[in-house]
């Protein structure tokens, strides 16, 4: 199945010469799909400006009149899939005009020493598929790729995809590797990746486990949603089909414990002195003295005790025990002893 935006973008000459083999192959191979896309007023605005070979326009219309169309309208419709079909291939043959004798050259429809290859996972487990630049996809049950062959050719590498895929691409600054899905365009900064965009759901999702990957919409001109988002490893975008709209789900890294006091106390001697005081201190600031003064590792984690400060005056009989039950009482904390050391958290 081939996304109705793309044939869209065909008839508006806003295609590029990539997309435009997608269309012409698929309806080339496909040609009852015109009555799914094309209504009555795009048959009737429709119009075959160039010349036609005899022969070839024999050959195209017995193709479509196979399906053995009823007489009426749906016969009207088969003439009219025909002349649009005549079209497609005045363009396809334009394209590949050969100068100097003048030969039209039929061929399958891509660009010129090119053909599409499809890869298909029928089975119920992953399928590996090479790719010429040493991009591995790792394609899912019931979904698919197409692709041009030789892969590396031109200034880009491009994967059409239905369904699920693992990709890991083959770094090449030269070529982005890119990877459409329905109404969804990605191009890939960096190297692993995986696309979900299967014709029965209305959704597409991208992840990256690895690298950093672009991800805008296939369509511009029609699309709801305009913009060009960079997503990074554990990053998820999900576009919505229907509402044409995307959202993201960053991914937050696990924040990393702090220990509290010099990095090396066994260089760090101090003497605590008889009394001491504290005067609207930042937490950091008074777990790092008192750690110090008692000799005592203390662990907290700093978006816990953000903005959080303390004010106090201590004697040297005071307890670390009863100081730190004291500041965690006034911010809202918990204070856990384990093995000699005492864990600071955030109550909740």
């Amino acid at each position: 199945m081939i996304p109705r935006e793309l044939i869209d973008k065909y008839f508006r000459n806003e295609c590029s010469d990539e997309e435009k083999q997608l269309v012409l192959e698929y309806f080339r191979n496909n040609p009852e799909a015109w009555n799914k896309y094309i209504t009555e007023e795009d048959w009737d605005n429709f119009v075959v400006s160039q010349e036609l070979d005899p022969g070839l326009s024999r050959r195209l219309f017995k193709t479509v009149s196979r399906r053995s169309f009823k007489k009426g309208r749906r016969a009207r419709t088969a003439w009219l899939a025909a002349a649009v079909l005549l079209g497609l291939a005045i363009t396809v043959l334009l394209w590949n005009y050969r100068a100097g004798n003048g030969e039209l050259v039929a061929d399958s429809g891509a660009p010129a020493g090119r053909q599409m290859a499809e890869r298909r996972n029928l089975s119920d487990t992953l399928m590996q598929v090479l790719l010429d630049d040493g991009s591995v996809v790792m394609l899912s049950p019931r979904s698919s790729i197409r692709f041009y062959e030789p892969f590396v050719s031109g200034n880009r590498r491009t994967v059409y995809l239905s369904g699920q895929a693992l990709f890991k691409a083959a770094g090449d600054k030269a070529r982005p590797f890119m990877v459409y899905s329905d109404q969804l365009a990605t191009t890939v900064l960096g190297t692993s990746f995986t696309v979900q965009s299967f014709n029965g759901s209305s959704v597409i999702k991208v992840r990256v486990h690895e690298g950093k990957v672009q991800v805008a919409a296939a369509d511009t001109v029609r699309a709801k949603w305009k913009q060009r988002v960079i997503l990074l490893p554990g990053d998820e975008l999900t576009y919505n089909k229907i509402t044409m709209l995307a959202s993201v789900k960053r991914n937050t890294p696990a924040e990393q414990m702090v220990k509290a006091g010099p990095a090396d106390r066994r260089d760090h001697e101090v003497q605590r002195p008889d009394w001491y005081s504290f005067d609207i201190s930042p937490l950091s600031d008074v777990f790092d003295q008192l750690s110090s003064y008692y000799q005592v590792d203390i662990y907290y984690y700093p978006s816990d005790i953000s903005n959080k400060y303390f004010s106090g005056m201590m004697r040297k009989t005071d307890t670390l025990e009863t100081i730190l039950h004291d500041i965690a009482l006034l911010n809202h904390l918990t204070i856990e002893k384990k093995d000699g050391s005492y864990i600071i958290r955030k109550q909740h």
